[in-house]
């Protein structure tokens, strides 16, 4: 298995469409430039423009999922759960460098005695990422085009919009005293999009 998926490792880079994310990767960075610009940055704004961040590459690493020759790659002796997590894999590298890059950027302007709270931060990333590509991985097993990107790019983005009516029970700002209580619950609500994921990631029925 290990040496399949090396072999596959350079076909499936150059068959990911890294637009999106390329796309998402430049206006990451250009929010954390342009947040408070030329002045140091406090870290409620930075906290709103990592979380940007992070909902954005998560609705752009679902279109590394899509797999649009899959109607004859089931001829190949791989299986498809294989090729999926391989596909995600890929792009959660370069969108972790990303987030993690932005953050840096941002910390550099942080103002002087700041601090961001990085471990709930990188929480919520990390669940609007696995988030994003489950809800991708489950439309990809029904319509394997550029298409199930897109609906899974919009529902994140629309459970994002949904919970900002309750900001601070959701996204509380560093240094709120629900943070703890908060992050707890993301960490809790981290296994579901992984168990999607399993599920989505399984051979499809023909």
């Amino acid at each position: 298995m290990t040496r399949i998926s090396g072999q596959l490792l350079g076909p499936l880079i150059r068959a990911v469409d890294w637009t999106p994310v390329a796309a998402v990767a430049s206006v990451s960075v250009g929010l954390a430039l342009a947040t408070t610009p030329g002045s140091p940055v406090e870290p409620d704004n930075a906290a709103i423009t990592l979380r940007m961040a992070g909902v954005l590459l998560g609705a752009a690493a679902g279109f590394a999922l899509v797999d649009t020759a899959s109607a004859t790659t089931m001829v190949v002796p791989v299986p498809r759960w294989l090729r999926q997590w391989l596909r995600l894999l890929l792009v959660a590298a370069p969108i972790a460098a990303v987030w993690a890059g932005t953050f840096l950027i941002l910390s550099v302007r942080l103002a002087e005695g700041a601090e961001l709270a990085a471990p709930g931060l990188a929480t919520e990333a990390i669940v609007c990422l696995l988030t994003g590509l489950a809800c991708t991985a489950f439309v990809v097993r029904q319509r394997p085009e550029r298409l199930a990107a897109v609906i899974g790019a919009a529902v994140l983005l629309g459970l994002a919009v949904i919970t900002l009516p309750w900001f601070e029970a959701v996204w509380p700002y560093p240094g709120s005293p629900r943070w703890d209580k908060v992050h707890q619950v993301w960490l809790a609500v981290l296994p579901v999009p992984l168990v999607g994921l399993f599920l989505a990631h399984r051979e499809v029925s023909r």
